[in-house]
Formats: C-alpha cells, structure tokens, sequence
C-alpha cells in the first residue's frame, strides 16, 4: 500500500515539475506484472479521466515500452491492455469510464453511433439500401468480437453491431461492398404470348429447385398490358438466362392454332361473354371500316367455366389482356342491420253509466245514461235484472206467452255476461227495484293501461362485391285480390296472393377505393295489425320501409333513417248539458284518452371481407355468440356437435380459447 501511494505522489511530482498537463505529455509506460488496478490508478492520474472499476476487474498486466508515448497513444495503450486481459471500456452518459468483463460488454455497452477509435466498446447501426439484412448478418458475424453481438431481422433495413470501434471499421467496409444494387432492367416485347401469363410462368420458373440462391429470389418480374411488354429486374446473368428462354415459348405460341381455351379464376363466363363479344365487335371497326382481323368466335362454356375464342393469334391476345384485367378475386361485404323500435302506449277511461225506470204505482219517469265506449253495458245489466223468464197463466195463450218471456230473459241474460266477460279495471255499481215496481241502476268504471314494448332485430348476410343478396324473417299470409259470386251464388271464387309479412332486408353493395363502400339498401319491417272489422276478413298490415343509397366507411355504423311518432286521442260522450256542469257534470259524462309513443331507428353496418381470414373471424365471431347462448342451455344439441355430426367437421374454435399444453413426456 505504501509503495502505491509512494508511486502517486512521484508521478504527480513529476508532472507539476514539468508545467504540463498530465495527458500532454509523452510517457514511458513499463508494467511488469503489476495489479491492474495500480495500472488503473496510473492511467486515470496520466489522463486525467475517471474510471469505475468494476469488482470483479482483478488479475495482473503487463507493459513495456522502450520510446515515449504519446498523451492519445498512452489512453490507447491503456485499452489494448485492458482487452487483452479480457476486460472492456465503456463509456457512461456522464462521461466517466466504466471498466468490465468484456462478457457482460452487449449489455453495458455504452454510446451508439459515435465516432471513436481504438478499443473502445461501441454499438453501431447500418442502414442497408439493397442488401438483404440476415445475409449481411450472417457474412459479417464470423468478424465480430465473441462477445460482441449483432441483431437483424427480415423486413428492416437495418444492422445493429455492438462491438470495439476499430474492428467495427472493419465490419463497415465489409457491408459496403455488400450493400450493393447489382441489379439491371430489361424490357422485352411479347408478340404471340399475353404478358401477365409470360410473368406468371417466369415467376414459377425461378421458384422451382435449384433456384433456392437468392440471386433468383430477388428476380423481379412486371407485365405491362397495355403494349404487351415483361420488365425484368435482376442480376444481369440471371435475366441473361431467362431471356432465351422467354422468347422461345413466346415463339413457339406463334404457332398454336387459331383456337384457345381460358379458363377463368373468378369471373363467370357466361357474365362476361356479352362484353367479350362487343369489344370484338368494336375492334373488327375503325371508323365504319373493317380490320383484316379475319373470323372471330367467341363462346363459353359453363360447365368448367371458360372462355373459348376462335381468332388469330394476334387477336386472341388482345382478349386475353383483357380477360386476365376483369378475372380478379371480388372483395365480399358482410351487412349487419339493427334495428330497434321503443313505443309506449298510455290508455284512461272514467265514466258513470246509470238507469232510472218507474214502476206502475210510483210514476218515475223512465231515464238513462249510457255510452257506447264502456263496460259494461248498464241497460243490458239492468234488463237482466227487471225480466227474470217467469211466466204466470196455465192455459195455451199463457204458455204461449211463458216461453216467449223466457226466451227474451235468456237473451238479456247472455247479454249482460258478454258485456261484463268485456269489462277492464275497476268498476262499482248498484242496482235493485223500488216498491212500487221501479228499477234503478248505477255503475262507475275506470280504467289505466300502460303498455310498452323494445323490438330488436339483427339481420345480416354476406354477399360478393357488386352482387344483389336479400334477406327475409317472417310469414307469408293470405291477401284476397278478387272475389266474385257469380249467378245467385252458383259459382262463387276468391283470388288470393301471398305476401310477405316480417323482416326484410336487400342490398347491393359496391367497393371503392380507400375501403369505402356504396350501399343501395331497401330496408322493410311489416307486420299483421288485424282485421278491418269484426265482420271483415280483410287484414291490415303495419308497414315501415327504407329504400336508399349511402356510403359508409368500412367497419363504421350509419343510422338510415328513423321514426318518432306520437298520437294521443281523446274521446268523450256526455249528456247535454248536463255533462258540462263542473264536479256534477262527472256524474252525466265518459272520457276516454289514449297516448303512444313509438320510435324507431335503423342501424346499419358493412365488413369488408378480403380473404379466408376475415371470413374466418367473422364466423367465429358470430359462432362464439351461438356457442355463448347456448351454454346455459342443457335440453338443446351443443351447436359443436350438430355441426360435427351434420358437416362432419370440427367447429371455429373460440375466439377466447386458451393455447393447448403439450405434454412432451406424455408417451404416444
């Protein structure tokens, strides 16, 4: 310890003699095995930096230098000492040096994209412009320090390397001879041969084996229709190869026959032939004049779905173009509606119905009040009550007169039970017979109904891109259109037309650029209100329908259109003047008041689905909410079995599933 200190203070007496800084100075630096944390301690007092050491730094070096050094050469010496012992320099945000095993150097390595030099541990980051990432990876990691790291992945245009600076200029112009665009364009023009089928059959050529190198990986083939033309863009002795090869086959279609068959990927021929047939009318014309373009037949063939054209050669490639621009995949549209409708109905009825009627002894005049819109009904009460059926004479005429008594009592009777089976409410009332043979009768009704119903229906259907689809959830009920009786009813008809009665949705939707989408909606809910009348067999139907064009973005709700509608009705039958009398007027009058309330909104929202696996999650998504209503259910087939036993194949799994554990110690 004596002797170290002893060796500060020489040094630094050294130093103050001489007027100078520490680090401006030239050294003669002779370690031999020396701690290296005195060599350390050293360098930090020539230098005039500060270093953290880390703990597990420890061991011995050794330096000998017969010539000065340098200030710069004393700091890099100091780092090339450091290395060789197996330890690292990195350089902290506050400008200290930190010194560690040169094994944990990726994790603390220090300043990215600095310029320094010597063995200082930097992270640098390339920019590759035509190189592929992981090849660059993989040519320049034999050249990097063991410890250091590098990282790449496919799809960013990037090289991280975490290693010492002057190795790192190495690397540096290792991936500038790299990243290097070596490709070059041809162009070449297809006479007998459609561009579009020429790229596709070049394409599947450089993909075959034995074109596993990159080289041809990279080949890049463009068909353009309009002049017939293949752009090629490749490595020059790749496109060489190709190009004789290209213009062979186009060669050899010269002398095909006049006769050629194409069968469609996504079009429908029989759709696509009346345009096929006025483009080929108005090719054979230029100005009212024909074209020495010869016969041309064009027919298809539904069963496999093709086109077959009879032309020449030159002619069979101008349908061929465009053939191959309309036979592309349609995007298809799933259409949710919803549709919601809240009404609320509000119903009051108070009245006083009564009936006065004097006998043959008292002299009471005969009086009543009674209203059309009330239950029950006080006279047919009241005439129950006077005619009770008794008849009194034993002779003929007497009988005569008993049975029609009778009779007429068993009318009023059935009477006055149908107008009380048709009372609603709260009803008091009293009645009986005066001495002197009279009859009176009072009766007070009143009545409160709410009522209140949520409607909500979701229909949805999914159709292609620019095709009609509709939908239909309900009844088909009878309509009469025509009725005829004939002469004295000998031969007596009715017509009658079925019409649909429920949820009914059509739509025609329409893709356009930026995933916006036209919709050309009609939109109907109907349904049975009842008969005319009582006597009438006739039905009335409710009725509400939207038919309109919108456009909506994909995946957004719109709101169609809507209804609010209220109607109140207020019905009162009264006694003149009587009625109009305040608090008594109550005694001579029936009110009757109703309220609704309906609104009704129409929700829609479009999908797009472009491939498998947008129909796929839409599927299970709608699966899923199956399979969930289901769960609570135990009298019901599970929807996963019907579908296992009816399709024979295995259900959408859940959205929610969790990952399947794999046992691997489980034997087979």
């Amino acid at each position: 310890m004596m002797q170290k200190f002893f060796r500060k203070i020489l040094l630094v007496s050294v130093l103050m003699a001489s007027g100078l800084p520490a680090y401006a100075q030239d050294h003669v630096l002779n370690y031999r095995d020396a701690d290296i944390r005195v060599f350390i301690d050293d360098i930090a007092a020539l230098t005039g930096r500060t270093f953290i050491i880390d703990p597990r730094v420890r061991g011995q070096v050794n330096v000998v230098s017969t010539d000065p050094v340098s200030g710069d050469g004393v700091f890099q010496t100091f780092l090339s000492a450091l290395r060789v012992n197996g330890f690292a320099v990195v350089t902290t945000s506050s400008g200290a040096l930190k010194i560690i095993p040169d094994d944990q150097v990726a994790q603390e390595a220090g300043p990215v994209d600095e310029d320094r030099v010597g063995d200082l541990m930097i992270t640098k980051v390339f920019t590759l412009k035509f190189a592929d990432p992981l090849a660059v990876q993989a040519a320049a990691k034999p050249f990097v320090f063991k410890n250091g790291r590098t990282f790449a992945r496919r799809g960013m245009p990037h090289l991280i390397v975490t290693d010492y600076a002057d190795n790192l200029e190495r690397i540096e112009k290792l991936i500038q001879s790299m990243d290097l665009d070596k490709s070059v364009i041809r162009t070449l023009s297809l006479e007998n041969t459609s561009a579009t089928e020429m790229a596709e059959i070049t394409l599947s050529l450089s993909a075959q084996p034995g074109f596993e190198d990159n080289t041809y990986q990279n080949l890049s083939v463009i068909p353009l229709e309009s002049s017939n033309t293949l752009i090629l863009k490749g490595q020059a002795e790749v496109i060489e190869m190709f190009l004789p090869v290209i213009r062979d086959l186009d060669k050899n279609n010269a002398s095909r026959g006049d006769l050629r068959v194409i069968y469609l990927k996504h079009a429908n021929a029989d759709k696509l032939l009346p345009m096929l047939e006025t483009i080929t009318n108005s090719i054979k014309k230029t100005d009212g004049k024909a074209q020495p373009v010869g016969e041309v037949t064009v027919s298809a063939y539904a069963g496999a779905n093709a086109i077959i054209i009879n032309a020449a050669p030159e002619m069979q490639q101008k349908l061929t173009s465009v053939i191959r621009m309309l036979d592309v995949a349609r995007a298809q549209v799933l259409v949710e509606a919803i549709v919601v409708e809240v009404s609320e109905g509000a119903a009051k009825n108070l009245g006083v119905q009564y009936v006065l009627a004097g006998g043959d002894k008292d002299g009471i005049p005969f009086t009543v009040a009674n209203y059309s819109n009330s239950a029950p009904n006080v006279l047919a009460v009241t005439g129950a009550l006077v005619v009770d059926g008794k008849g009194g004479s034993s002779g003929d005429d007497d009988d005569d007169d008993s049975s029609s008594s009778s009779s007429t009592s068993d009318l009023l009777k059935a009477a006055a039970v149908d107008s009380l089976l048709g009372f609603n409410g709260f009803g008091l009332g009293v009645g009986g017979r005066t001495k002197g043979g009279g009859v009176f009768g009072v009766i007070l009704n009143a009545l409160a109904t709410d009522t209140g119903s949520n409607i909500l229906s979701t229909p949805s259907i999914v159709t292609m891109d620019n095709e009609p689809a509709s939908f239909l959830s309900g009844q088909e009920i009878p309509i009469t259109t025509g009725e005829a009786l004939g002469s004295a009813n000998s031969n007596p008809f009715r017509t009658v037309e079925r019409k649909n009665v429920g949820i009914q949705l059509e739509v025609t939707p329409q893709v356009n650029e930026g995933d916006e989408i036209r919709l050309a909606i009609r939109q109907e809910i109907s349904s049975v209100a009842g008969p005319i009348n009582s006597e009438s067999t006739d039905l009335i139907t409710n009725k509400r329908e939207i038919q309109t064009t919108v456009r909506v973005k994909d995946g957004e709700i719109v709101v169609l259109g809507g209804l609010i509608q209220q109607n109140e009705t207020t019905s009162v039958d009264k006694v003149p003047f009587l009625g109009d009398i305040p608090l008594l007027g109550r005694a001579f009058r029936s009110d009757k008041k109703n309220a609704s309330k309906t609104n009704l909104m129409i929700f829609l929202r479009p999908t797009i689905l472009r491939g498998s696996e947008d129909m796929s999650a839409v599927t299970a998504r709608k699966y899923d909410y199956i399979r969930t209503k289901q769960a609570g259910v135990k009298s019901q087939m599970p929807i996963d079995q019907l579908v296992n036993e009816v399709m024979g194949g295995n259900a959408p799994a859940p959205l929610n599933a969790p990952l399947p554990i794999i046992d691997e110690g489980r034997p087979e």
